[in-house]
């Protein structure tokens, strides 16, 4: 009856029925299993997942839990997950698809899959190219890309300045041998291009040449490999740039075509140019018509060429006109009426970014460089070390032109430069067509490029700029004088802002191309705002339309919108708000078919087949795309508007507050300075030429005597924690300037570090009518900064003390599970601690750890210890003062050398003075100084100063190079520890330098000689123009590798004195210099008197070895000496002398 009762209700009991089956039980039970099987092992995987999330890889790895290789699970899970997301109902991180209108579902959809081109491949970027341009530019692309996540593959011969934290400080020379090792095996080097079977495994291609990289030497991809990329593969370089901009010839071809466009007929793009000796007949034509007065500048076609300014008209230069009948060369017409600053043209760096063409997408670097250049007669070249940034500029004109005019001029720059992108986008997109996987399947969109553009500019006296050329592989090598320990800038390097404009450039970069953040429900609300005639394919397009947006155009607008939104220090140039301003350019564009540009044409929407308007893979270019992406743009912006106006509203109210403790960091936008920094009214009066109007402090402080033009020389008097001040000044001349400590210095508010005791600010006022700025007066301010030893109180034995101790400062904590400031030493005076301390035995190390101890009335309460008597002191060991005598007799015999910065030079200079008991000669040396008239001749001393920051980076020695030089001039050399060899500095010293000692030393027979780590020291925390300025955070970093250096040191063999430790509790007690790292000063005496006798030597700590004579009553007809000073430096000094004197035999 069952069986029947089933068959006959079998349409509607064929569900019960199956739950009887046995069978059926059985199989549910199994396929429950087997799903709960699946769930673990993908959460199991997820977990692996996210342990694995350090790595540069994005794209989940197959390892652990038995998975290896097991494709047929991991297929399930995926078909799992996507079966979800099809039902679902959900795509992660975003809306319910569901619920959403076509065209969001469409743009999510899309963006989706756009994303998984980057979540789902290894982030690996590769290199390619000439050596030598590897060896420049690699190190700062390699920090951008890895500070994103991405391992760089290098190529052979070439070793990473990422690794470990060693390269924190990477050293010059780590870079300097670098090139050297690059130049030395140049030919052993093929850096070959990608191969068919390399297609696979990166994300990037960095190709590093002077040309598009498809073609002859240094080649690095095939011209037939670019339709075949995948997509997520990027390649930095856009085919037909070279030909098109880059190349001096091709840049004229494009810009002479340019002026026959009637949209710039009236304000051209660059000077009239002619490309020789094609040309040349032409040009002679024009020079004629000209005039006689014109200048001419000839430039060589190849990168790095000279560059001659010459005028047809006269015989001399006529004659060498005529050699260019024959040979290659671009004349370009010299600029007439450049803008001058301070008597001098300049020209402009800047860099642009172009992350799609045809549609175009580009961007401008809101930072760029602002070189002087010298004047025609000496052939428009580059003036060392007068270099300014886009901010300094933009305040320059703002002062002097009035801030609507500089406005003005930066805004000139975005239009010249995107014109020039957009004129020159026909010929880039009609190179394409060699591209193609399939020249069947249609033109190639190069959607996998992307290229960095340096465009050199030049100003007329109306703010109006042209292109002088554009370079496809900016110079991006960092310049090495950022490292530096000394308070001078490098003459011939770009400098601190240099290296920080082309780091953050890079990085910004990389983090615009590779963003994963999600915009598609942005753009579709764009959109659905937008009242235009322009259908979707597969959403609504209709015949009506205009024409219809492609899963291409859709997919350039997500980019376009994604990139902007996290484009960093970069600026749009196109599409823009304000980019409808290019439409007429564009029409004439798109019209003008007689224009040669030297390329194929590209294919134009009014040509189209009718089949295209139904092919998603079609992507319409910025003429046909330029209304829409303009109207897009201007919805942003007013969306952006309307969020932050509560925000502005805040800012305008409290945004005066920290305008004076900055400058302006983005030249394109509007931001005022502080009423009081702004230059008060000047006159014409040529009598008031020499006179500052005023000069001026942040804190304000009060001048001893009150400021008057007619008064030179000002004193004032600050806290002991006040270790910067901010000062400028104005000149009263409309015809001078006021500038910082030399005639090229900053003319502007300026950040000043202030050491202990006396400080000098000089203020020079120079006349700007000449072409080289002439000093015609100079104001010094004297700012003397108290010593805690100043206001100390008397020591009184009687009065009990407590003992204090330091090992780090409050306001400097860099140990972050030790106490700072000053504890107390329980259950002891300070008679009894010192008793105690005597008898401990002298310490067997230079670098055992120790603290400040001091005398203290209480500890809580610094102002009522005696830093006079502060000591350092290890803790079961004690550094002794030795005598004098024993010192001589220590060093007879003896060669000292010294490598190092000026730290070093300190240590020499004290032990010079204690070994002779007098000082009798000293400079400030920043080369090889050799003294051998010490300890009456029995004792030679040598330094080499490192790194050489005052010379090209392409000219500066190695360390090894540097070290062998030092050896040479002090030659002979005993290979025994009567050679002692000091090397260390303030924050340069990595692990390299040591191994080059060491091989050095083997390689010249002397590893007998006794080697001294000076390790590295307090500095750089304050922000000081010109310097580089640590965080705390990096602070502790260098804590760590300074440790890391001493373990080193000492693996090899070198003994150590550690002074790292020793004044980073004390780093407020620097003295005068811009780095806050110098704890010596060398001072000038007269009369007749030396260093202390010895027993005080032997007696009291070596702050107090130097018996001054008195000021008022010096000998000023004496001799002259000199005295180190610096309690500091002293103490490490005879931490120094103990270990030259201990060592052992």
């Amino acid at each position: 009856m069952a069986g029947s009762a089933c068959t006959r209700q079998y349409t509607r009991m064929k569900f019960l029925c199956s739950l009887r089956s046995p069978r059926r039980d059985l199989s549910i039970l199994v396929l429950a299993v087997t799903v709960f099987y699946l769930y673990l092992t993908y959460t199991m995987d997820s977990q692996v997942s996210k342990e694995e999330a350090l790595l540069p890889s994005r794209k989940g790895r197959k390892v652990g839990l038995g998975l290896q290789g097991n494709t047929w699970i991991n297929s399930v899970q995926r078909n799992i997950l996507e079966g979800m997301e099809q039902e679902g109902a959900k795509v992660p991180n975003g809306p319910v698809l569901s619920e959403l209108s076509p065209l969001q579902r469409k743009l999510v959809e899309l963006e989706k899959k756009t994303l998984e081109r980057f979540t789902n491949h290894d982030r690996v970027v590769v290199i390619r190219g000439h050596s030598k341009v590897i060896a420049r530019d690699l190190s700062l692309y390699e920090q951008a890309f890895h500070k994103h996540g991405f391992y760089v593959r290098l190529p052979a011969g070439f070793r990473s300045n990422i690794t470990g934290f060693s390269n924190y400080s990477s050293s010059y020379e780590d870079v300097q041998l670098f090139e050297a090792t690059v130049e030395q095996s140049q030919d052993a080097l093929q850096h070959r291009a990608v191969l068919e079977g390399e297609k696979e495994g990166w994300m990037v291609l960095l190709c590093m040449t002077f040309t598009d990289g498809d073609t002859g030497e240094g080649m690095c991809l095939h011209k037939a490999t670019y339709g075949h990329l995948k997509p997520h593969q990027k390649v930095n370089r856009i085919p037909g740039v070279r030909t098109t901009l880059w190349r001096k010839d091709g840049f004229c071809h494009t810009m002479s075509a340019a002026r026959k466009i009637p949209a710039l007929r009236r304000s051209p793009l660059a000077p009239m140019c002619w490309v020789m000796p094609l040309e040349f007949e032409q040009f002679l034509s024009v020079a004629d018509a000209v005039g006689g007065e014109a200048k001419w500048v000839f430039k060589s076609i190849n990168p790095g060429g000279n560059i001659y300014i010459l005028q047809p008209t006269k015989d001399r230069d006529y004659a060498r006109i005529k050699q260019y009948r024959t040979r290659k060369a671009v004349v370009q017409q010299y600029f007439p009426n450049p803008l001058l600053i301070f008597g001098m043209p300049i020209s402009i760096r800047a860099y642009v970014l172009v992350t799609s063409v045809s549609p175009l997408r580009a961007f401008l670097h809101s930072e760029g460089l602002v070189n002087y250049r010298h004047d025609y007669q000496r052939s428009f070249r580059k003036v060392p070390s007068r270099i300014w940034y886009f901010g300094q500029l933009r305040q320059y004109l703002a002062h002097n032109h009035g801030p609507e005019a500089a406005e003005v001029a930066f805004k000139n720059m975005q239009s010249v430069i995107t014109q020039t992108l957009l004129v020159s986008e026909s010929a880039l997109a009609g190179h394409f067509g060699g591209y193609s996987a399939n020249p069947m399947e249609g033109l190639y969109k190069c959607k996998n490029c992307f290229q960095l553009l340096g465009f050199d500019l030049i100003y007329n006296s109306s703010l109006y700029p042209m292109v002088l050329e554009v370079n496809g592989q900016p110079h991006m090598q960092v310049s090495l004088n950022e490292f530096e320990n000394e308070s001078t800038i490098a003459p011939e390097d770009e400098g601190w802002a240099s290296n920080s404009i082309k780091q953050d450039a890079a990085e910004d970069m990389v983090g615009m191309l590779f963003s994963e953040q999600l915009v598609a429900m942005e753009v579709a609300d764009a959109l659905d705002e937008l009242e235009l005639n322009v259908g979707i394919l597969g959403v609504n397009c209709l015949p009506s339309h205009e024409y219809c947006l492609t899963e291409e155009d859709l997919e350039y607008i997500l980019d376009t919108r994604r990139e902007t939104v996290n484009r960093g220090s970069f600026m749009q140039l196109y599409p823009s708000p304000d980019s409808e301003k290019y439409a007429i350019l564009l029409k004439d564009l798109s019209r003008f078919a007689g224009v040669d540009m030297s390329a194929p044409k590209p294919l134009r929407a009014g040509n189209q087949r009718i089949k295209d308007i139904l092919d998603n893979t079609i992507r319409h270019n910025t003429p046909i795309m330029h209304r829409l992406v303009s109207a897009l743009e201007q919805v942003y912006a007013s969306r952006e508007i309307e969020r932050h106006r509560e925000e502005e509203e805040e800012e305008d109210v409290v945004g005066l507050q920290h305008q004076s403790h900055r400058l302006i960091h983005n030249a394109f936008q509007d931001v005022p300075l502080d009423e009081k920094y702004q230059r008060p009214e000047c006159n014409d009066d040529k009598a008031t030429m020499p006179y500052l109007s005023g000069v001026f402090t942040e804190p304000k402080l009060e001048f001893s005597p009150e400021f008057s033009p007619l008064v030179a020389e000002y004193h004032v008097a600050v806290p002991y924690n006040t270790l910067l001040i901010k000062v400028w000044a104005f000149a009263t001349s409309c015809d001078a300037e006021a500038r910082l400590e030399e005639k090229d210095g900053l003319a502007r508010p300026a950040n000043y570090s202030l050491g202990l005791g006396e400080n000098r600010i000089n203020f020079l006022v120079v006349d700007l009518t000449h072409t080289e700025p002439w000093v015609i007066n100079t104001y010094t301010l004297h700012v003397y900064r108290e010593r805690l030893t100043d206001t100390e109180p008397t020591f009184n034995p009687r009065v009990p003390h407590q003992v204090c101790s330091m090992t780090q400062d409050c306001d400097m904590r860099v140990f972050p599970t030790e106490p700072c400031g000053l504890q107390p030493i329980r259950d002891q005076s300070w008679d009894k601690y010192m008793s105690q301390h005597a008898l401990l035995p002298p310490c067997q190390g230079g670098d055992v750890p120790g603290r400040w101890v001091m005398p203290c009335g209480e500890c809580g309460d610094k102002s009522s210890c005696h830093w006079s008597m502060a000591e350092w002191h290890p803790g079961q060991c004690r550094h002794e003062v030795m005598g004098r005598d024993k010192l001589q007799q220590c060093l007879t015999g003896k060669k000292v050398l010294f490598i190092g910065d000026s730290t070093n030079r300190g240590m020499m200079y004290y032990l010079m003075e204690q070994v002779n008991g007098t000082l009798t000669e000293w400079d400030k040396t920043h080369n090889i100084k050799v003294y051998n008239n010490l300890n009456n001749n029995r004792t030679s001393v040598s330094f080499a100063y490192y790194p050489q920051f005052w010379l090209q980076a392409n000219h500066r020695p190695v360390f090894d190079k540097a070290l062998y030089q030092l050896m040479r001039r002090s030659v002979p050399l005993k290979n025994s520890s009567d050679t002692i060899l000091v090397v260390g500095g303030v924050h340069w010293l990595a692990t390299h330098h040591l191994n080059v000692v060491k091989h050095s030393l083997e390689k010249e027979g002397l590893t007998g000689v006794r080697v001294i780590m000076k390790s590295l020291g307090s500095g750089f925390h304050l922000p000081v123009d010109g310097i580089h300025c640590l965080s705390q955070q990096e602070q502790h970093k260098l804590l760590v590798h300074n440790a890391g250096l001493s373990d080193f040191a000492r693996q090899l063999g070198f003994d150590v004195v550690e002074t790292f430790n020793v004044t980073l509790p004390r780093y407020k007690d620097f003295l005068q210099g811009k780095c806050a790292c110098h704890f010596h000063k060398v001072r000038q005496v007269r009369g007749e008197h030396t260093a202390t006798n010895i027993t005080k030597r032997e007696t009291l700590p070596p702050h107090r070895q130097y018996t001054d004579p008195g000021g008022e009553e010096e000998d000023m007809y004496g001799p002259v000496h000199y005295h180190v000073e610096g309690d500091i430096n002293a103490l490490y000094s005879e931490i120094l002398l103990n270990r030259i004197c201990e060592l052992p035999r």
